[in-house]
């Protein structure tokens, strides 16, 4: 499912993929919805890392009272396998950006680059909260 403001950024998901050893990019709605994704994410890959992620923010951003006493908000949530890392980035109001990559990208400066990505785009990556549809 994408919206046409969401669509008009698959150009910086694609220039996030092509960063070297990335792989893949995508823009979720805060419930897990894709909005977009980068040029070699199939529809079927998109829907299961959407619903995977969608659970991965939500625990991420539970586990948040273990950092502080305080409401303190979700900004990150990185994963390590063998073969490489699965990022989550806050993006906006109401998404999130899922990136991921190799075992030999430089995860400082490629956190560093969602964060830039999310920074140029400001606003305009976020997404309106669904109205419940009553029927």
């Amino acid at each position: 499912m994408s919206t046409p403001a969401a669509a008009d950024l698959s150009w910086i998901l694609n220039e996030l993929a092509a960063f070297p050893h990335a792989r893949h990019a995508l823009l979720l709605s805060a419930d897990g919805l894709r909005t977009a994704a980068s040029k070699d994410v199939g529809r079927d890959l998109a829907d299961r890392i959407a619903a995977s992620a969608s659970g991965l923010q939500s625990l991420s951003r539970q586990a948040a009272a273990l950092v502080a006493q305080d409401d303190t908000p979700w900004q990150q949530t990185m994963m390590q396998y063998k073969d490489g890392f699965l990022f989550l980035i806050a993006a906006g109001r109401g998404s999130y950006l899922v990136a991921s990559a190799g075992p030999d990208v430089d995860v400082l400066v490629f956190s560093d680059e969602m964060a830039r990505a999310v920074r140029r785009l400001g606003e305009v990556m976020g997404v309106a909260p669904r109205s419940d549809v009553v029927g």
